[in-house]
């Protein structure tokens, strides 16, 4: 039997100061840099398609669907992170985790919903869209209490086993009207004849939060390396996680690209198996785009954590902080930034888009600052988690569960 200790340590919290040796701080800097790729998709299809050029705005989609995978992955990632980290305060940690997740369902998909308002198709028509902070939302409500209840390769098997169920619900289930269509589309995920391989969509909440907890069970393996100070281990982890990740779909293309040319007939026997097998299916979410551009986020994630291990670039590695620690506030900003005010502009394109687009990131990083120094991520709240704290701890014991995690040598 694997060997397992009790994590009840605390770590050095976040704060507004210049970026420096923190861990929690190379952690939000890696959020940040998830947050650059929600940026440059939200630009790329508010600039380049308007503009008439879709060729580089293929190209750059092709770069930016790793947006998607790695934001919700690194989501669960620190939540469970925190938790392992900072043991002793996890049950505050799941009563805010719940309040955050309220407002993001209730306040924020009101908020992000009135830009129907100004873009033209109609606050009504923006309010039936499924944000991928909805996704979030849901999956903070109920992936910290599964964190408790269950270890990290039981909640791995949970979430293969609602990942097949909810693709065999995808393309075999066939509701009528009402509340079962309903469901399908925010909960399970629709496909319409056609559609398939779209770049834009709605997050259906299913499908997400198996992603959010894939990420649970990755953060609580990189706590434990950085609880036992081996933060080298822990970055090697998620470079492994990505590696593994996206030679596992390189070699499943190529496979399918040997059974095409071999098989002439094969896409037309097997249509749906091909576009699971997808790179670029990602509404819902299938198998191969996930591990693909999933793998190359956690790619991304373990660089920035490593470059801040070893003190690289600290004025870059602040602004991503910023960025990260604010990532709700600048998630907002910059939808209405790229989806609102540069639509409205039509700016004609230009070979130095990229200075553009440096200028926005510029101006969120400015304003995240602003908003850290402030404190303004108290402001995203419904009350909830306060209510909850002043319940007791009665309601409290079940999180106050110790959290038994594999050896990181293990």
């Amino acid at each position: 039997m694997k060997p397992k200790m009790e994590i009840n340590v605390s770590t050095p919290t976040a704060s507004n100061r210049p970026y420096g040796s923190s861990r929690v701080a190379s952690i939000d800097a890696a959020r940040g840099s998830a947050m650059l790729f929600v940026c440059l998709a939200h630009f790329t299809n508010s600039y380049f398609f308007l503009n008439g050029w879709k060729d580089i705005g293929s190209k750059l989609v092709a770069i930016v669907m790793l947006a998607s995978p790695t934001f919700v992955t690194f989501s669960g990632l620190v939540a469970v992170f925190l938790a392992v980290t900072r043991r002793s305060s996890f049950v505050h940690l799941r009563r805010k985790l719940i309040d955050r997740g309220l407002f993001l369902l209730l306040i924020g998909h009101l908020i992000l919903s009135l830009s129907g308002t100004l873009t033209g198709v109609g606050f009504s028509h923006a309010y039936r869209i499924e944000y991928i902070t909805d996704a979030i939302g849901f999956a903070i409500l109920i992936g910290p209490w599964l964190v408790v209840i269950l270890r990290p390769r039981a909640r791995l098997l949970l979430a293969a086993t609602i990942f097949v169920l909810n693709w065999g619900a995808i393309l075999f289930w066939t509701p009528g009207d009402g509340i079962s269509t309903f469901a399908k589309q925010y909960l399970v995920g629709v496909v319409n004849p056609g559609r398939w391989g779209d770049t834009a969509g709605g997050f259906a909440v299913i499908p997400w939060f198996v992603v959010y907890l894939v990420g649970t069970a990755i953060g609580e393996r990189v706590g434990a390396y950085y609880v036992a100070k081996n933060e080298t281990s822990a970055h090697l982890l998620l470079a492994k996680i990505g590696v593994i990740s996206v030679v596992s779909t390189l070699c499943i293309k190529i496979a399918l690209v040997f059974a095409v040319r071999s098989a002439p007939g094969f896409v037309a026997t097997y249509p749906t198996l091909t576009h699971l097998l997808s790179f670029y299916q990602k509404f819902p979410p299938a198998p191969d785009y996930l591990f693909f551009f999933g793998g190359a986020g956690m790619l991304l994630v373990a660089g920035v954590l490593e470059a801040g291990r070893r003190g690289m670039q600290p004025f870059l590695l602040n602004q991503l902080r910023q960025i990260g620690l604010a990532s709700f506030f600048v998630y907002i900003v910059q939808f209405y930034v790229y989806v609102v005010v540069l639509r409205s502009l039509r700016l004609p394109y230009t070979p130095f888009w990229p200075l553009i687009f440096l200028f926005s990131i510029a101006l969120l990083s400015a304003l995240a600052s602003v908003w850290n120094v402030r404190g303004g991520n108290r402001f995203l709240t419904v009350g909830v988690g306060a209510l909850l704290e002043r319940l007791g701890h009665g309601r409290g014991r079940i999180l106050e569960k110790p959290i038994a995690v594999g050896s990181p040598t293990a």
